[in-house]
């Protein structure tokens, strides 16, 4: 039975960054074809909060109470204003990290492929074009499930203080995923398996969530995730052989 270790595991989620990170360096070309997924990174950054600068009143008319004239209640609505944008700023996040990775996925997962090699000295698992076409519904679900997980706890008192933490995780099994995608796992089975590893893809995840650097971080925390990943499913094939 696995050693329930959340600091160390999350410990390995942080180091695994920087593992993937020198794993790029002694490969150039990689890290080259990385710098499209950045590019479309901080284009997509710089519109997205673009947009929100130049409409911000509007939004904050949409959803805010009118601005009071007491000191206490003008104390109460700034709070309440600073609160919005930290809420709006990582919900921006999870959806920035959804749309980026879709868009990016062929990247991802080429450089994906490479270190899976690289670590299993073989092969990579790979699907077919078909399977690929057939998981698209799994990927549907999974990105429902990121959404839903997020606005829920969000919106449940006492709990939201935890959407930091959950962003992180959210963020990490987004770029953690791609070796269970390739093995035509279903949405439940890459579930239960990111569960299991969810310290790891936490401390991961908590890279990402550096602002002002996600455009930079993101794409090179491929490598990296892909290390974790792998590993974690050599672990996990090696304990079913010794159990049968």
């Amino acid at each position: 039975m696995p050693v329930f270790t959340p600091f160390k595991d999350m410990m390995r989620g942080c180091h695994g960054f920087l593992r993937g990170v020198r794993w790029l360096k002694q490969r150039p070309l990689m890290l080259l074809l990385l710098f499209i997924p950045m590019l479309l990174s901080v284009t997509l950054l710089a519109f997205s909060w673009g947009m929100f600068y130049g409409y911000q009143d509007r939004v904050f008319e949409w959803i805010m109470f009118a601005r009071p004239e007491s000191w206490w209640g003008l104390g109460f609505y700034y709070l309440v204003k600073g609160l919005l944008y930290v809420v709006i700023l990582l919900l921006g996040l999870i959806f920035y990290a959804l749309i980026v990775s879709i868009i990016s996925s062929p990247v991802y997962d080429y450089v994906s492929i490479v270190v899976e090699r690289s670590v299993i000295d073989g092969p990579a698992a790979e699907v077919s074009l078909w399977e690929s076409f057939k998981l698209m519904g799994e990927e549907l679900k999974k990105a429902l499930f990121i959404v839903a997980l997020s606005l829920g706890v969000l919106m449940i008192p006492g709990v939201n203080v935890l959407t930091p933490v959950v962003t992180a995780f959210c963020i990490g099994w987004g770029v953690y995923d791609y070796p269970l995608a390739r093995r035509g796992w279903s949405f439940r089975r890459r579930l239960s398996f990111v569960s299991g590893h969810g310290w790891s893809v936490l401390g991961l995840g908590l890279w990402l969530l550096i602002p002002g650097v996600q455009m930079i971080l993101m794409p090179l925390s491929i490598a990296g995730a892909s290390i974790l990943a792998v590993e974690d499913i050599q672990k996990s094939e090696s304990r079913s052989e010794r159990g049968s």
